[in-house]
């Protein structure tokens, strides 16, 4: 079956159809719903005070599904519980689903309490006349207007409680509200990619899984770190711009003035930046952080399933950990398929963690945890269409060996995109600690980089393209992107040599060229480069081909420094995984090929050790074999 709340009768989606960017219907529903919740909180004043978001889920799921009905209550009726009476005669199972819903985001709020925050800025919007409800509403949805702009000023606004000091904003709270509410928005996806059409062994209430606080704590550290950082750098380089302007003696406009870097050196220790600041980070490093986020969050508030803006249910914005396997092996491909899309294969990855939330023992797949992996948030941030939806991973050492064979046969061949994950600790660490050992997280590194194009092999020199970056997760949050090539600088993306002998005219003299795989940098010293080996990954702060950027441990004795040092560090690698990532027919299309070029390997290899008798049986005889098998020939003649 399909959506309970299906919209199929829409009318047709046309320039004069539409309202603030909303088809007519749609406009209508949310001119309903804001009505509808007012008169809620009106009526609930003289209860137990209750929480905005609550209001608003329960009253748009009543209205969604009254809607679908053929005999639809009537407008005028005043309450919710108005239309619940009205269901429970003409659509009881599935009021029975929506109310099991409505108990689950109460539920989930109690567990991501900083969506709390959210209350009086939703109210604030909710109390606006109807245009320009609807009006704020099309902006955060991104409809039409200053989208970023509406949406900054609504999480300033949540966090601040509407009184943000000096123009400022609080940085950790802001980018924790926007892991809480896209951790909820994961749980709302996954359960209505599972549901559908309610059924009775599906309206059994899901705890929330455990929440892995330290990997939560550390991820959002990282991104504070990010922003702390560009925003110290902005003012360092006199590139001090926005909405705070310190004591009456401070120089806000260019920071020039003592008093004013004095403000700005306090401001950065608080934690707190300027909306301008937090803006132009965003668009730097992670320009899709309030799109996965907030406006997704509030399109499945306002919009239950099946009603959304662009008339169809929008793609999930974080992606999805899967193995390999599920494509690659006939047999474990349909294990997944039996279990109708609901069932993976379970994997365990250091930076993200696991993928599934309980084990299915019949089939070996396990439902998809439906707790936001951190790591992932992150990647969804910095760009959702590039990451794709379901990553596949291709290699991980633990699993597949660490040998440079076993990667080099993981990756070869396929033709997409990849992403590499590698978790690293400083090379000061004591040698007897081992790929499992817990210790040194201080020293913790995870860093890694975006391969745009296919590996190739036996290459003397660089390849791929400028879709290519860097990044790094912890301790800091940075992205270094592609520059622009410049005659014969730059362009130096991917690099994969695997022979010391490749392509020599004296096989017994080897090249100095770097025997691995790396981005950047040069042929002999790549700027992000594993060695052979797969024990250590060698790190540089800059080179033609990226920004600038230290990856790796920061400098010592300043984690904000805007300042790169100039020599290289040696990390000890603890795990390297390699996913293939993109859109589904991407992936299609480059495991396809691998298939191809896996076929053609082998076949290459059989028929260099298939030997032609005849050729074999007369190289003996005519001499060119040495053999003592037609010796006794001459003797008789």
């Amino acid at each position: 079956m399909g959506s309970t709340y299906s919209t199929d009768n829409d009318e047709p989606d046309t320039a004069t159809n539409r309202c603030d960017g909303f088809a007519k219907r749609e406009a209508q529903h949310l001119s309903t719903l804001r009505s509808l919740v007012l008169r809620e909180q009106q009526r609930q004043k003289s209860e137990e005070s209750r929480s905005f978001l609550p209001t608003i889920w329960r009253c748009s799921h009543l209205l969604s599904l009254n809607a679908t009905l053929e005999e639809p209550s009537s407008s005028s009726i005043g309450t919710a519980s108005d239309i619940e009476a009205h269901l429970v005669r003409h659509a009881p199972s599935e009021l029975t689903f929506v109310r099991g819903r409505c108990q689950q985001f109460e539920l989930l709020l109690a567990e991501f309490t900083a969506l709390t925050k959210m209350n009086a800025s939703l109210r604030n919007i909710f109390t606006n006349d109807d245009h320009q409800f609807l009006e704020r509403v099309s902006t955060l949805l991104g409809m039409h207007g200053n989208h970023s702009h509406a949406s900054l000023e609504f999480v300033c606004d949540a966090v601040c409680a509407g009184a943000c000091s000096r123009g400022t904003i609080p940085a950790k709270d802001a980018i924790e509200l926007c892991f809480e509410t896209a951790s909820v928005l994961n749980f709302i996806i996954l359960r209505e990619q599972s549901s559908g059409v309610p059924a009775d062994d599906e309206l059994v209430l899901v705890d929330v899984e455990r929440r892995d606080i330290s990997a939560e704590a550390t991820m959002m550290n990282s991104m504070d770190n990010s922003l702390l950082e560009y925003a110290k750098s902005s003012r360092d380089n006199d590139n001090y711009f926005g909405g705070y302007t310190g004591d009456p003696g401070a120089t806000a406009a260019g920071g020039t003035g003592t008093s004013a870097a004095a403000a700005a050196s306090t401001i950065a220790k608080a934690g707190q930046v300027t909306m301008r600041e937090f803006s132009e980070w965003q668009r730097k490093v992670v320009p899709d952080l309030l799109h996965c986020s907030l406006t997704k969050f509030l399109q499945a508030l306002l919009f239950p399933p099946g009603r959304s803006p662009s008339h169809r249910q929008s793609p999930a914005p974080f992606p999805i950990v899967r193995s390999s396997q599920e494509i690659t092996s006939p047999q474990t491909a349909s294990k997944v398929r039996e279990g109708g899309g609901r069932f993976i294969m379970p994997i365990s990855s250091h930076v993200f963690g696991e993928n599934t939330a309980s084990t299915t023992s019949n089939r070996g797949t396990a439902t998809s945890s439906s707790l936001l992996s951190p790591p992932l948030f992150a990647f969804a941030s910095i760009s959702i269409p590039k990451f794709g939806e379901k990553w596949y991973r291709i290699f991980a050492g633990e699993v597949d060996g660490w040998t440079f064979q076993s990667l080099e046969h993981s990756i070869l061949g396929y033709e997409g995109p990849t992403l590499l994950v590698i978790q690293a600790r400083n090379n000061s660490s004591s040698p007897d600690d081992n790929r499992n050992s817990n210790k040194n997280k201080t020293e913790t590194v995870t860093l890694g980089a975006y391969a745009a194009s296919k590996w190739e092999k036996k290459k003397r020199d660089f390849f791929g393209s400028s879709d290519c970056f860097l990044f790094q997760l912890q301790p800091t949050l940075r992205v270094l992107k592609s520059l622009p090539k410049m005659g014969t600088r730059g362009g130096h993306y991917m690099y994969f040599h695997s022979n010391t002998n490749t392509n020599t005219s004296n096989p017994s003299r080897k090249d100095d060229l770097a025997l691995g795989l790396g981005f950047g940098g040069t042929v002999r010293s790549p700027r992000l480069f594993i060695d052979s080996r797969l024990e250590e990954c060698k790190v540089s702060p800059q080179d033609t081909s990226f920004e600038e950027g230290n990856l790796g441990l920061p400098p010592p004795d300043d984690l904000f420094s805007s300042h790169t040092s100039s020599s290289s560090s040696t990390l000890r690698i603890d795990s390297l995984e390699i996913y293939a990532v993109g859109d589904e027919e991407t992936i299609r299309r480059g495991f396809k090929a691998q298939y191809q070029h896996r076929d053609i390997a082998d076949a290459t290899l059989r028929n260099a050790r298939t030997v032609d008798k005849a050729a074999f049986l007369g190289d003996m005889r005519n001499g060119v074999i040495e053999s003592k098998a037609f010796a006794h020939r001459g003797q008789v003649d």
